[in-house]
């Protein structure tokens, strides 16, 4: 879920419907201009001009079936044909976004003009979600008006979701994590498998952020989802509270699950190990974080500072290094010679792996499971004037020895597991604790 902030002002835009193609050129594609400035000043990287302009071209030809685009041999010029008009763009040209935005508004023209019924509105956002999926950080994502309250959480109604996670493959949108107790969970949908379709949409149209948006939204409502040839009827419910779990596993050993990083889950887990520690004595521990996607880095930085001498735990670096911002850790953790192995699979992302490059870097713990998502990007949610919004990757993470995480944390001791019957991972883990 995302984080209401400042400033969002999601609200209804009365648009002309009697307008003609002529009248709606002129108005131009304001909200990809919008785009297009974010990825010049803002995005980590450096967009390809030639990768946004095919990308929104596309995205135009699959809602005017009127137009067709192409790329002419050799690269380097892109044409948009619409009957008998076209547009060429010199892609290896294009010298900043606001000449591109100018160019993919010559299109859009002709596209308006050529395909009867085609608004302004829906050709831009079917221009912008493709032109962002072609940036080359497959993170960053652009989001429908209509999706956007599903995803803001301003705690004026209760959360509520099909307990789904979603994630892109070569072969479409597949289940990442279904949460146990859950709706899906419940209905017996399993990670690893494919989704077909949601709330009647192809899963081949949406990303992953758009698949969370229509598996969430108020108690009681009701989704359907095609996966792997079956079709589910999951009726929402409220998300689960407690993100902390606790199992005491006998010989002075412990395993405490972590789902996320949200507020006070580094306090929490200090009451946590100083009650393991009264009670009998606390030999061991195997941190979990399966499944875990991340969530505040001020917490990830205070559950790795439990186990650590002062100093850095995560530096995030933005675009082109121009600002550096440090976590650390103040000082030295209470239970930094405690015995540690933490636990990780391929759900594990973002700040999990943080705190998990901090530890290793600190040679501090064993890592058992599998190789965690890769996920070293900072986002941020950025509220469009129509409404939309734009997920966009605007810094890097860094672990301490200043190693960036692009491909994902190999485990040290690899172990499979598909969640079902006896926890492999878990028994491994314990057997390192044991030694």
């Amino acid at each position: 879920m995302l984080n209401a902030r400042a400033g969002w002002t999601i609200g209804l835009a009365l648009l002309g419907l009697l307008v003609d193609p002529a009248a709606r050129a002129a108005e131009g594609l304001p909200t990809l201009r919008e785009v297009l400035r974010h990825f010049e000043v803002a995005y980590v990287d450096t967009a390809n001009p030639a990768a946004l302009a095919l990308g929104a071209l596309q995205g135009l030809a699959r809602v005017a079936p009127a137009c067709r685009a192409e790329l002419l041999p050799p690269p380097g010029l892109a044409r948009l044909i619409c009957g008998e008009a076209r547009h060429d763009i010199p892609l290896a040209a294009l010298a900043d976004s606001k000449e591109l935005a100018r160019e993919l508004e010559a299109c859009a023209a002709q596209a308006l003009a050529a395909q009867a019924g085609l608004t302004r509105i829906k050709l831009e956002r079917a221009m912008l979600r493709e032109l962002v999926a072609r940036c080359g950080d497959h993170w960053s994502v652009f989001l429908e008006e209509e999706l956007v309250p599903r995803l803001v959480d301003d705690g004026s109604t209760p959360a509520a979701s099909a307990g789904l996670l979603f994630e892109p493959s070569p072969s479409g949108l597949l289940v990442l994590d279904v949460v146990e107790g859950m709706p899906a969970a419940r209905a017996g949908i399993l990670r690893g498998q494919r989704v077909e379709a949601l709330g009647g949409r192809p899963a081949a149209l949406l990303n992953e952020l758009e698949a969370l948006a229509l598996v969430r939204g108020k108690p009681g409502e009701k989704v359907e989802a095609v996966v792997a040839g079956k079709t589910y009827t999951l009726e929402l419910a409220e998300e689960p509270k407690r993100h902390l779990s606790v199992s005491e596993l006998g010989q002075g050993l412990a395993r405490v699950h972590l789902s996320d990083f949200r507020q006070q889950t580094g306090q929490r887990l200090a009451g946590v190990l100083e009650k393991l520690e009264a009670g009998g004595g606390l030999k061991g521990l195997v941190l979990d974080l399966r499944g875990n996607p991340g969530g505040l880095v001020t917490e990830g930085t205070a559950v790795a500072g439990l186990f650590l001498p002062a100093g850095p735990v995560v530096s995030v670096a933005g675009k082109e290094h121009q600002r550096i911002q440090v976590e650390r850790n103040p000082q030295g953790g209470l239970w930094q010679q405690l015995p540690l192995v933490v636990l990780v699979d391929h759900r594990s992302a973002s700040v999990s792996e943080i705190v998990v490059m901090a530890l290793r870097d600190a040679r501090r713990a064993k890592l058992v499971g599998e190789t965690t998502l890769g996920k070293g990007t900072v986002q941020d949610v950025l509220e469009l004037s129509e409404g939309s919004a734009l997920k966009l990757s605007t810094g890097r993470y860094y672990s301490p020895a200043g190693t960036p995480n692009y491909d994902g944390i190999e485990p040290d001791v690899s172990v499979a597991w598909d969640g079902r019957g006896e926890d492999v991972q878990l028994k491994r883990a314990l057997a390192l604790l044991g030694k």
